[in-house]
């Protein structure tokens, strides 16, 4: 039977008979107002499998399939997965995978316990075990949070990088592999021999499309290895998109003591979420799926416009609010959307640039959307740091601000609003490298772009024209078609230098300027 930590206010074993007495009985609370599972999740079994369990996962994926179990039962629970380390694994264990989520609005806060993961495997310790979990008979489901970077993509494109070492590896060792790619690849591989069917795969990593890229990553290598498996795959497995949405940021110790206070018992797995959260799944299941609608997530034909409105308004402005609010001295997300001047511009980004690239969605009010997102990124109980936001930027980029840009462009529109995103996430690692500005830069494009940042720096011209040109080439993100735009690279300039020379406010009003 899962039990909470040990090291608790409370006794174990109290605690535990609390536990027991809330599962005979069908309580849904404890006496200390957390809300329990209401289920014995030792009589559950699994049929999902998700990749790439953090933060995110265990306050989204994981708590709609406890709603599931909480209501109607079924052998849905999750063999959750970490591709790197043993940390969220030995937290957990300790917990027999129990864990409180902490859900916070303004003035508000609830307590859950969540039951719906079974176990967690590490990965490099046995990459064996997680292959026979994704090929086990009882699996239907498998969904994927690897964030961008765990696909393997070339540098600003949505093709697999065959020449990423852990690809080329997985290719040429499918028995051990390292990458989402290659466990789903040799997985499919034993289900094929077996006389298996396949499963449901829901990529539900912020990228456009990502269904439809998961899926031709996976056939791309497949191809390499047995043409004969790639045809399997695309007859047994239902790729399906998704667009998810919650605000999870990174745990501190800080939560653990309240829960402590108020609940009365340590949890070393807890974390915090904002009280939000949504889910849109396209439809295109093959094998047995969870009732999701009864849960409240939505099952459409087309996922692309849901997750075209969630990546540019939702991800696109919360990447400029962490470039902005960086600069701006800042260092959580709440305080750069309550700035008055990075509030004005992210507002008129939104309205501007981004609204008019987006389709209308049935019952759907877009601009409502755009001004709950204000909202909720103002939240200080669900305190995002813009470091945790501007990590790995030049993964993200390219679907939240540039493909907007593209498409504007080809339309004869300029975006000079988007484009001081871009000069912001320059500045970032400009000023964060040679400022002492209190961050730098977490980028896998950061490296190559600081050391040419570096040698440029001291020449009198810096930044001119023909520098920034080689900073956004060098990249490896920006579309040609923006490349070869002078308005586009002169708008980047200018902001930049405006940036360094000026400060972030006087950038910031120069771009509002251009909304008047």
């Amino acid at each position: 039977m899962p039990t909470l930590s040990k090291q608790a206010t409370v006794p174990a074993a109290k605690l535990y008979l609390q536990f027991l007495k809330s599962v005979s009985e069908k309580r849904n609370t404890l006496g200390n107002r957390v809300t329990m599972p209401g289920y014995n999740p030792a009589e559950l079994g699994c049929g999902i499998v998700h990749i790439g369990i953090g933060n995110f996962h265990r306050a989204h994926q994981a708590v709609y399939v406890d709603d599931l179990l909480r209501k109607s039962g079924g052998d849905w629970r999750i063999t959750a997965v970490s591709l790197r380390n043993p940390d969220v694994r030995d937290r957990m264990q300790a917990q027999n995978c129990l864990y409180t989520l902490c859900e916070r609005a303004a003035g508000t806060e609830n307590l859950r316990v969540v039951g719906s993961v079974a176990k967690v495997l590490v990965a490099p310790e046995n990459p064996t075990a997680v292959i026979e979990a994704l090929a086990s008979e009882s699996t239907h489901v498998v969904t994927v949070t690897v964030t961008e970077k765990g696909y393997c993509l070339k540098p600003g494109g949505r093709a697999l990088d065959l020449s990423h070492p852990d690809i080329e590896h997985d290719v040429l060792h499918p028995g051990a592999p390292k990458t989402l790619v290659g466990f789903l690849l040799e997985a499919c591989r034993l289900r094929r021999e077996r006389g298996l069917p396949g499963f449901n795969l829901l990529s539900c990593d912020n990228l456009p499309n990502n269904g439809l890229l998961l899926r031709d990553c996976l056939l791309t290598a497949a191809r390499l290895q047995d043409s004969g498996l790639a045809t399997w795959m695309l007859r047994e497995i239902g790729f399906c998109s998704t667009m998810v949405d919650c605000m999870v940021p990174a745990t501190s110790e800080s939560i653990a003591e309240s829960i402590q206070q108020r609940a009365g018992y340590r949890d070393t797995a807890c974390l915090l979420s904002e009280d939000f959260r949504q889910w849109v799944i396209e439809g295109n299941f093959i094998a047995p799926t969870p009732d999701w609608r009864s849960v409240g997530v939505s099952v459409v034909a087309d996922v692309a416009p849901y997750e075209r409105m969630k990546l540019r308004l939702l991800n696109g402005t919360h990447s400029a609010l962490a470039f902005f609010g960086a600069l701006s001295g800042y260092t959580c997300i709440y305080e750069s959307a309550t700035d008055a001047q990075i509030r004005a511009f992210v507002l008129a980004m939104m309205q501007k640039e981004v609204l008019p690239t987006l389709e209308t969605l049935p019952d759907f009010d877009l601009e409502q959307y755009c001004s709950t997102l204000l909202k909720r990124f103002t939240n200080p109980a669900v305190p995002y740091t813009c470091q945790q936001v501007a990590t790995d930027s030049s993964q993200k980029l390219p679907q939240r601000i540039l493909e907007p840009m593209v498409e504007r462009l080809q339309r004869g529109q300029q975006s000079p609003l988007l484009t001081g995103v871009v000069a912001a996430w320059l500045a970032t690692m400009f000023l964060g490298t040679f400022s002492q500005k209190g961050f730098e830069p977490r980028d896998p494009a950061a490296q190559p772009l600081v050391a040419m940042l570096k040698r440029q720096k001291d020449q009198q011209s810096f930044p001119a024209r023909d520098h920034v040109a080689a900073l956004l080439t060098h990249s490896g993100i920006v579309p040609g078609a923006l490349l070869q735009s002078e308005n586009f690279v002169d708008g980047v300039r200018n902001q930049l230098a405006l940036m360094i020379e000026g400060g972030v406010k006087s950038a910031l009003a120069a771009l509002l300027a251009k909304t008047r």
